[in-house]
């Protein structure tokens, strides 16, 4: 990034509940709005502090979009960029952890 861009948190829409919610992000330089990106964000307390544990999410505003459209990905990743579709199934996990934590 360069001194005259800047990133914004802003739209937090929560996903079943306070501890997961949908954070998204437009991305601004020079005034100009160049897109948004959305997160999955999810807080919890560790020794009386609060902290946050993020995945990026692209262009996917929910976390089922995200998924489906990940799992297309890996399976073409496979066969030209493992060591890619090894990291993207590593982040479908841990997303696929934290909506079954939240549902029940």
């Amino acid at each position: 990034m360069t001194a005259d861009s800047a990133v914004s948190s802003i739209n937090n829409k929560y996903y079943r509940g306070a501890t997961i919610y949908i954070r998204a992000v437009k991305i601004e330089r020079d005034g100009e709005q160049y897109g948004t990106y959305y997160q999955a964000v999810r807080s919890y307390r560790e020794q009386g502090k609060v902290k946050q544990e993020v995945i990026h999410l692209g262009e996917h505003q929910t976390a089922g979009e995200a998924l489906t459209a990940s799992e297309q990905e890996i399976g073409v990743l496979q066969t030209t960029r493992p060591k890619q579709a090894r990291k993207l199934q590593a982040k479908l996990e841990r997303l696929r952890e934290w909506t079954r934590e939240e549902q029940g």
